[in-house]
């Protein structure tokens, strides 16, 4: 082989040695590429141990503290600390802290009313909780309730709803005065057998319970005028009073009245109506602390990040929904991707039904509903 071929050989080989190189490094490189999401994770999570802090309030936490020690455990650089509380009281805390240009709060679980008619509306206290999602799964809608993420705020970018339920109807019964045969509909209230013998807490106390009813289609407002002004109801804004009239016999009927569940336990003659008792169309809430959202200017941001998009994902729910669901509350995750076992089936989402939505704004202005009480009480 003459010499020049030889060199031409050579390079050709070298030349294509260099190229395999070239590929096999680009292989390489390919197969360690992450995709955006990954890299802006594990930053966001290097950032929040830097933190090493983060500030998570809640009102009516139940056993919450078990989701905030998972958390813990699963990122032990970040100190969580908490704060809990409820109603009014607790957001006058939220929006004077912010207002002394203290922001101390990073995540808070809320209520219903006041995350959206107080902190965002009034007080501009939020930062858009959007925004924070991260991993693949919070972010894909496909594996939430009716395929979509459910937000109280008109944007869709405040408030978080993660959880809701069909309604309890709220509305319990003496168990030896009153046969639950007898009611097929919220309007079977009205009977004027049951005149006197009503026992409500007061909507000025807890306006919840009511407002579904004022917003319900089928029952509004002309139930409610009826129901204050032709049953001379008894009002109180003693909840444990009012469950120890009802469990005496004092009064038969008892609407908005809490820790039934527990005094029918106990052996006492109570009990609730489920909504298949009533033909009227259940309506959907969430509840105590069924909401998340992002505190404004909140002192460690990355923290936050981290801790909403590990308790929005599969394990982070998973596990609210496993330990708040007790033999006196129940609560279900909007995921649909988790298992429900731990849901009584009655009190589950059921395929097919069409729920009225509680946690939309305009279902959520108590206002109308007070004024109609506060009208219609007074003659």
């Amino acid at each position: 082989m003459k010499l020049s071929q030889r060199l031409v050989l050579q390079v050709l080989v070298g030349s294509l040695l260099a190229l395999g190189l070239a590929l096999t490094k680009l292989a390489v490189e390919a197969a360690e590429a992450k995709p955006e999401w990954q890299v802006e994770w594990e930053k966001t999570v290097e950032a929040a141990k830097r933190e090493g802090k983060l500030s998570v309030y809640f009102w009516q936490g139940g056993n919450l503290e078990k989701v905030i020690l998972a958390f813990q455990k699963t990122f032990p650089e970040i100190q969580v600390t908490t704060a809990g509380g409820r109603g009014s009281k607790f957001v006058i805390r939220l929006t004077s802290e912010q207002r002394a240009g203290k922001y101390l709060a990073d995540v808070c679980m809320c209520g219903v009313t006041s995350p959206y008619e107080v902190l965002l509306k009034q007080a501009k206290a939020l930062d858009p909780i959007k925004s924070a999602f991260l991993l693949p799964e919070v972010v894909d809608q496909s594996k939430w309730w009716e395929g979509r993420h459910h937000f109280q705020d008109p944007e869709g970018q405040y408030i978080f709803a993660f959880w809701g339920r069909p309604s309890a109807t709220r509305v319990s019964y003496n168990s030896n005065l009153v046969d639950p045969r007898d009611f097929k509909s919220y309007w079977d209230i009205l009977n004027a057998k049951w005149k006197g013998k009503i026992v409500a807490i007061d909507p000025n106390e807890s306006a919840g319970g009511w407002r579904a009813l004022y917003y319900k289609p089928s029952v509004g407002a002309e139930f409610l005028r009826r129901l204050f002004g032709e049953l001379d109801i008894t009002v109180t804004r003693e909840d444990r009073q009012a469950a120890d009239w009802l469990a005496t016999g004092k009064f038969a009927l008892g609407l908005f009245v809490t820790g039934i569940p527990e005094a029918k336990t106990q052996g006492l003659p109570v009990d609730e109506f489920r909504d298949a008792n009533f033909k009227e169309p259940p309506s959907l809430d969430t509840g105590a602390n069924g909401t998340i959202v992002l505190l404004k200017q909140a002192p460690h941001p990355n923290a936050a990040k981290v801790f909403i998009n590990w308790f929005l994902s599969r394990e982070g729910q998973s596990l609210y929904q496993e330990v708040m669901n007790t033999r006196f509350d129940y609560v279900e995750s909007m995921r649909e991707d988790i298992s429900k076992e731990s849901v009584p089936a009655e009190y589950r989402r059921r395929k097919g039904v069409k729920y009225i939505n509680m946690f939309v704004p305009e279902h959520m202005d108590p206002a109308p509903l007070l004024k109609l009480y506060k009208d219609t009480m007074k003659r």
